[in-house]
């Protein structure tokens, strides 16, 4: 997915992405806390191919974000939903504005 198809994504686009592994894999991640895929792979009970594609995925969507490194491993975190929620929100507030702006 490029950024600007992200960008255009609102709440309710993103809520209907999360279906399937990736629910799995985010609510594992919630659950555990921060954790590298390898990690989080042996927590859940999933293989480690299954689990690092579906991380790459909610980091794209903003479901989750790097939390800093374990050697050359990446460490993730689950954002609340609720806070993914506001920050869509408050770009479609800034896109509005700046279309205003721009008229």
């Amino acid at each position: 997915m490029q950024p600007a198809e992200l960008r255009n994504l609102t709440w309710s686009h993103i809520q209907t992405r999360l279906v399937g592994l990736r629910q799995i894999v985010y609510e594992k991640l919630a659950a555990r806390g921060p954790s590298t895929t390898r990690q989080l792979a042996a927590f859940a009970g999933l293989d480690l191919l299954t689990v690092r594609p579906r991380v790459t995925e909610l980091c794209q969507l903003g479901l989750v974000e790097v939390d800093g490194r374990d050697g050359h491993d990446g460490i993730y975190k689950a954002v609340p939903a609720e806070v993914v929620r506001e920050r869509f929100a408050a770009a479609a507030r800034q896109t509005a504005e700046q279309t205003l702006l721009s008229v």
